[in-house]
């Protein structure tokens, strides 16, 4: 299941995502690109939201966070996972046809100030604060590497953590083909994450309503993490068990697990 263009308003608000990269993802996989960027503003500050935003297809109740990333201007303004945006620095977002490039165009209109409308469980929200200063010329600058891996290693499953999949890196669909690991430069990745936890150690009912939730929720069965890669170590992920979340509620919400670093080994990159 590909989850393309979840990500790209997260990545120019932590600066993971050169702005025009960003255009031609949308370009691919929606047929709609960012605004282009003006002649002669190759220098030009550019802003972002920090936070993970559903921009696959218009909606007209407003664009979904999915995560926020730790720190960002989403999570010092205080929005959360699950809010939808209508608008941001006055430009609708509920119903935009190109919503990815709405968002960009909204936040580079703030000049650095950030003004949102939202929706949470129902009730209009407004917030004020700064946006992020991206910088997207810092992963092109980076000399050093480091790795993501899903597959090396011993999951350690006797200390509540299990097997995951990366399905996604700074927007991009990794190969469908399995790899052993991702060699990405060093800096902040937002990765998007599904979990295979092991079904014998839940009961009957629990594998049923999980089955159940995945079924439904699709996209919103993925979770998504932020990894600051360090040059030269390779960082396994994984799926944490949270045992005291296994209720029928907290399944329904797909809050029985998380995403997780569950080790750093050094590889030197080559």
């Amino acid at each position: 299941m590909s989850l393309r263009t979840l990500l790209v308003s997260a990545l120019l608000g932590a600066g993971l995502l050169n702005p025009a990269s960003a255009s031609a993802h949308q370009s691919n996989d929606t047929g709609a690109a960012s605004a282009p960027r003006p002649e002669g503003s190759r220098d030009e500050v550019r802003y972002g939201l920090g936070a993970v935003v559903d921009v696959r297809r218009p909606n007209p109740n407003g664009l979904t966070i999915l995560a926020i990333t730790p720190g960002g201007a989403a999570d010092r303004l205080g929005l959360r996972s699950g809010d939808q945006l209508r608008a941001v620095n006055g430009r609708r977002l509920d119903g935009a046809p190109r919503p990815s490039s709405a968002l960009a165009s909204a936040l580079q209109e703030g000049k650095g100030a950030l003004r949102v409308e939202a929706m949470r469980n129902g009730k209009p929200l407004v917030l004020a604060g700064h946006a992020d200063i991206a910088d997207p010329a810092r992963q092109e600058k980076a000399s050093s590497c480091g790795y993501l891996s899903s597959s090396a290693g011993v999951v350690p499953q006797t200390k509540g953590i299990f097997r995951a999949e990366i399905t996604q890196i700074d927007g991009r669909s990794t190969p469908r083909e399995p790899m052993y690991r991702h060699r990405v430069k060093t800096g902040k990745h937002v990765l998007v994450v599904r979990e295979f936890i092991d079904p014998n150690r839940l009961n009957s009912s629990q594998v049923f309503q999980i089955s159940k939730m995945k079924k439904f929720a699709l996209a919103r069965a993925y979770k998504s993490i932020v990894v600051d890669v360090e040059p030269g170590i390779s960082y396994r992920i994984g799926a944490r068990l949270l045992k005291d979340k296994l209720d029928a509620q907290s399944i329904r919400d797909n809050a029985y697990w998380e995403p997780v670093v569950w080790a750093k080994v050094p590889e030197t990159c080559p």
